[in-house]
């Protein structure tokens, strides 16, 4: 560890000043508020129709769904606090922030960062539950895709015990003109850009791995649908989190309040396509009822969820239903009764 800061028993002082002219006093904060909220008020709307698409539709509600819940949440609570941070300052240079508020600034900047990761990942495993229940019996490959979400969990954990183990005392990220004893920051940069390249893979494995999965597969055309949602949302997903991870060394940016900009841009885009990709492949059944497409009931009257109908009676399968010619039924019936008269 490296002594950083002022010497000590020296008062903190102010922000350095940047080298020339100052930049302008100039405000990002708004920006990230409109991203923030209006990504978490469209995840909100995704989060609620899947909730009702499967409990009121297809009868199928479980932890995945709990697991979507917790993480939108998260997002709630994560983009509430970065509010309060551009509210003391975050968004504008640091030589213009009054020196009161840089500490709350950075303060609710860095307590954001447990929250907002957790709900990036959370709908990753949300989406690799949803996955393995499109394999029906089709097992092959699980334990890999377990074992990407396993891994995923693992550094994007390790990423923010380390943002707050850095320094000796912890509080030296918000309070950056006190001493103290910090790793170097090559450290926390690697773990972070490992934590932010796995995020990014993980995406990509979603988004491809459901192809791979049912290539041999006959599938419906709904789990057809489902798939191409997963596809075109884990790409773009799999963007955000790279862009995401090249702006991470602004966490030691000596003007971090201005530098983060990009990194809750990043973060908000790749957090709500997560939680969209995880919520739309549960909606089509729900938006055909909605057209008046959707004739059935239900579970327990004849309808999504259930494998039987009226009575107890197997409900028929069209698409994996076969002819049978006459001719063959007929001759079934003759052996069948000559084998009885014998």
């Amino acid at each position: 560890m490296q002594r950083v800061g002022p010497p000590p028993g020296a008062p903190p002082g102010p922000p350095p000043l940047p080298p020339g002219p100052l930049p302008p006093d100039v405000s990002r904060g708004p920006a990230i508020n409109i991203v923030g909220w209006v990504g978490a008020s469209i995840c909100t709307v995704f989060v609620l129709l899947r909730l009702y698409s499967r409990h009121f539709i297809t009868r199928t509600l479980g932890w995945s769904d709990a697991i979507i819940v917790f993480a939108q949440v998260l997002n709630i609570i994560a983009t509430a606090l970065a509010t309060v941070s551009v509210h003391y300052g975050t968004g504008r240079h640091a030589v213009h922030i009054p020196l009161e508020n840089i500490e709350p600034a950075l303060f609710y900047g860095a307590i954001v960062r447990p929250f907002s990761i957790t709900s990036y990942i959370l709908p990753k495993l949300s989406v690799a539950l949803l996955i393995i229940s499109l394999m029906g019996t089709q097992k092959t490959g699980v334990w890999f895709l377990w074992s990407v979400i396993v891994v995923l969990f693992i550094t994007s954990i390790l990423s923010f015990i380390m943002l707050f183990a850095q320094c000796n005392p912890p509080d030296h990220i918000w309070k950056p003109m006190e001493p103290a004893m910090c790793y170097p920051t090559i450290v926390l940069d690697s773990i972070t850009y490992v934590a932010g390249s796995w995020s990014a893979f993980t995406d990509l494995i979603l988004a491809v791995y459901p192809v791979w999965i049912l290539r041999n597969l006959q599938v419906k055309k709904s789990k057809k649908i489902s798939i191409m949602i997963i596809m075109g949302l884990g790409f773009f997903a799999m963007i955000a989190a790279i862009a995401k991870t090249t702006q991470l060394s602004a966490n030691n940016s000596p003007d971090a309040p201005y530098e983060l900009f990009w990194l809750f841009i990043t973060t908000y885009v790749e957090t709500d396509l997560v939680i969209i990709a995880a919520c739309a492949p549960t909606l089509p059944k729900l938006f055909m009822r909605l057209m008046g497409k959707d004739t059935e009931l239900p579970t327990g009257q004849s309808g999504y969820g259930s494998k039987k109908v009226g009575q107890g009676y197997k409900e028929f399968d069209s698409e994996n239903s076969h002819s049978v010619p006459l001719d063959t039924i007929k001759k079934k019936v003759v052996i069948s009764q000559n084998s009885q008269m014998v």
